[in-house]
């Protein structure tokens, strides 16, 4: 409670400090609003539930500039997750748990910012996605559920989203090209090292091209082993239709690492390789989402398990009801076999621990939710 009314006095604080500075246009107030219900499924088991970040993580947060002239400004985000469904702090309760991060930006030169922040490949891998991370055929929402207690993210943040201690750059747009890079020192952290990745985001006509590369090492840098994830693909935009096309590779044999980045039980090194192929529709406000992903697992097993590749297939809607408030639905379907208990959630809303993944039955699941942006 104590760490909580911290919280609250900090939000409180910032919120009577920013229309003084807002009459400047220097700080900027943002956030979203995202929760819904889902109903997911696997073998004979199903949980009903609300939850919060079926789209995009529900979020609260200020950024701010000052204009230092010749191009050179500096720049400020605090951005904390919020889980709706509840009323608490996401990021295990951090303050500001998207991001915390200050910097300076040169309209020439780019962006170097230091603090908590987003990764390269975090930047870049929902740009492959036909669902934009989105509901139930979203790649975040696949995850191996073992037991009531053990759930694993499959893919495709194979690395940590965010990562604290780090230096990040963000180029300028040259031609439509956009690079960035991110060096994390890991000092204060006894599961995790050092970490650093790259991505390159390219736009042009209709196509909109992205590749991403990410490393963790584990605690010690060398004996515990590291996480490496790659993604590359991205989109093409032909009016009537948006078609996706992308493949991500995730190999993990880091001993110390926890939650969210840990390899699976059972092996000695997680290996798994996502390609998706998608497309969306509009109409109007409207706009109708299908995508196919191949989910291949080359996993080190300690014992011998069978082939676990599967087939996940999705079909989902958006409607606009204006620019800032959108409803969205759909339901999703992936395969299980030889004990691959692959369980889907809704977007950030992982699949719930306690639904227990069928070994060699399909899982499904149904979703609908609204999300408000401000």
């Amino acid at each position: 409670m104590i760490g909580l009314a911290k919280h609250a006095v900090a939000c409180a604080v910032l919120l009577n400090i920013c229309p003084a500075a807002n009459a400047q246009g220097g700080v900027t107030i943002y956030g979203r609003m995202d929760s819904g219900v889902d109903s997911p499924r696997s073998g004979g088991s199903s949980i009903n539930r609300v939850y919060s970040g079926g789209s995009a993580g529900s979020s609260l947060g200020f950024r701010g500039v000052e204009n230092l002239g010749g191009g050179l400004s500096a720049v400020f985000r605090l951005e904390q997750g919020l889980n709706l469904d509840e009323g608490t702090l996401a990021q295990g309760g951090r303050a500001f748990g998207r991001e915390a991060s200050v910097g300076l930006s040169d309209t020439r030169l780019g962006t170097v910012q230091m603090g908590r922040v987003p990764t390269p490949y975090y930047s870049v891998q929902s740009n492959v996605d036909a669902f934009i991370w989105e509901g139930a055929g979203g790649l975040l929402s696949l995850t191996r559920n073992i037991n009531a207690t053990t759930q694993r993210q499959v893919l495709p943040m194979g690395v940590a989203a965010r990562q604290d201690n780090a230096i990040s750059y963000v180029s300028p747009r040259w031609g439509g090209l956009e690079l960035r890079g991110q060096y994390s020192f890991g000092e204060k952290s006894a599961t995790i090292g050092r970490g650093y990745g790259v991505s390159a985001r390219y736009q042009v006509g209709g196509f909109d091209l992205n590749a991403g590369f990410q490393r963790q090492e584990g605690a010690d840098n060398t004996a515990s082993g590291k996480i490496s994830a790659m993604v590359l693909g991205g989109s093409y935009d032909a009016r009537f239709a948006k078609f996706f096309l992308g493949t991500t590779v995730e190999k993990n044999s880091c001993s110390t690492c926890t939650g969210a980045i840990a390899r699976l039980p059972g092996t000695f090194m997680s290996e798994f390789r996502l390609t998706n192929v998608g497309m969306r529709v509009p109409f109007g406000p409207f706009t109708t989402i299908a995508q196919f992903t191949r989910v291949n697992d080359r996993s080190d097993y300690t014992a011998s398990t069978g082939n676990r590749d599967a087939n996940w297939i999705a079909l989902g809607g958006d409607y606009d009801l204006s620019k800032r408030t959108r409803l969205y639905f759909g339901v999703a379907r992936i395969t299980n076999k030889n004990g691959s208990q692959y369980v889907l959630g809704t977007g950030t809303a992982q699949g719930p621990a306690m639904l227990v993944g069928s070994a060699n039955g399909a899982s499904r699941n149904i979703y609908m939710g609204v999300r408000h942006n401000f």
